[in-house]
């Protein structure tokens, strides 16, 4: 963000113009994605993430619609409304997106930096595999089978082109 300024009803944001659209526009339209292009994603997120974290912040909504392509492909991660400062004792900041949230936020426990690497599992996977790997109709049905089905994939549930590599790095995030 560059400038930040108020008039009695808005208030505006002057941050870098980034017109490479979100990447759930761009999941809607491909499906999946592959290796190579989910790596670089991921990498420009953790390059992103790792400046966060290194600053005390924790994002807590990383999702495909808070990460913005710019005009070379890049991915910028956006939307820092629900973010926080860590602080040790944070179980009643509970805020997110379900289908990415981490158990210990949907259980209202104290968390860390870890619950933007558990977003960035589900993320991975959805690129990988067209769809999250814990869905539902609430929260609670949601967190329900984080608890009941740990996602755990084998050589055998590998898209063609991918590797074990990349199921691994999910594996250890979720």
């Amino acid at each position: 963000m560059f400038y930040a300024f108020q008039d009695y009803e808005n208030l505006y944001l002057v941050t870098d113009l980034v017109t490479g659209g979100d990447l759930r526009y761009h999941h809607n339209k491909r499906k999946k994605f592959t290796e190579d292009q989910t790596k670089f994603f991921v990498a420009c997120c953790i390059t992103g993430l790792e400046y966060m974290h290194n600053n005390g912040v924790i994002h807590r909504d990383i999702k495909p619609e808070n990460l913005l392509m710019d005009s070379m492909g890049y991915v910028r991660i956006t939307d820092l409304g629900i973010s926080r400062e860590w602080t040790p004792d944070n179980s009643q900041d509970t805020s997110g997106t379900p289908g990415y949230m981490a158990p210990e936020v949907m259980c209202r426990q104290n968390h860390g930096v870890a619950v933007d690497y558990f977003a960035l599992g589900v993320l991975t996977y959805e690129f990988m595999m067209g769809k999250r790997p814990y869905t539902g109709k609430s929260r609670k049905e949601i967190r329900d089978l984080i608890f009941s089905k740990q996602i755990c994939l084998r050589k055998s549930d590998l898209p063609e082109g991918w590797s074990m590599e990349a199921a691994d790095f999910i594996n250890k995030t979720l």
